[in-house]
């Protein structure tokens, strides 16, 4: 009888998909981390060539970007660290040590302070720490972009020499949008290690029409 094949030897979409419904199971709707994923898909491409990450860089990008808020339902206030640990105690995930330590290292660290390179209880010297902290600065930037309790905005990205502009196009232009999607500090990082000016601007979309 032939050995059932190792979920972590899985094509990239399916062990996509698998992470997805490992999410889903816990956190009921995962519009938000779908919507984050996007978002960091399209800086990964727009900014390569700041960043010059690989393509296995990026699938890890996509399933931490799934996986990020995964604590959420256990503990709101501390679930980056209650994700992180979650992620390294499952091993149902279609992942490999390295695999899951790296996502448990991204959505420990996507909100709050990111220690300097070395200096996580994470990782260890078999990742690339100074990678992890790259793919780390898009994932941040992304999940800025999108709010759980927000409408999901439309936005339009501009790379102009060192400077990365996004609109944000609101259909119910509030306050608390507004302040939601200028926040500054998850913009930090991926203007320290990209050496990028992050620009975000909010308009009312009375109407957006793209011609390509």
């Amino acid at each position: 009888m032939p050995m059932a094949q190792d979920r972590r030897d899985y094509p990239a979409t399916i062990r996509k998909r698998l992470t997805e419904r490992w999410a889903q199971r816990r956190l009921g709707k995962i519009d938000h981390e779908r919507r984050v994923c996007e978002i960091a898909c399209t800086l990964f491409d727009l900014t390569h060539s700041f960043h010059r990450l690989d393509a296995r860089d990026k699938r890890l990008l996509e399933l931490a970007s799934i996986a990020h808020d995964i604590g959420r339902k256990v503990d709101a206030k501390h679930h980056p660290l209650v994700g992180s640990k979650m992620i390294l105690a499952d091993t149902w995930l279609p992942l490999n040590e390295s695999e899951r330590r790296s996502i448990a290292y991204l959505t420990r660290y996507h909100r709050g302070a990111v220690p300097e390179v070395g200096f996580d209880e994470i990782l260890t010297a078999t990742e690339n720490r100074r990678r992890m902290r790259l793919v780390l600065a898009i994932l941040r930037a992304a999940d800025a972009l999108d709010g759980r309790q927000l409408q999901a905005p439309r936005l339009v990205f501009a790379l102009l020499a060192k400077k990365l502009s996004v609109t944000v196009y609101l259909e119910e232009d509030t306050s608390k949008a507004r302040r939601f999607f200028k926040r500054r500090k998850k913009f930090r990082l991926i203007e320290d290690v990209f050496g990028l000016k992050v620009g975000v601007e909010v308009q009312h979309a009375h109407a957006v029409h793209t011609v390509s």
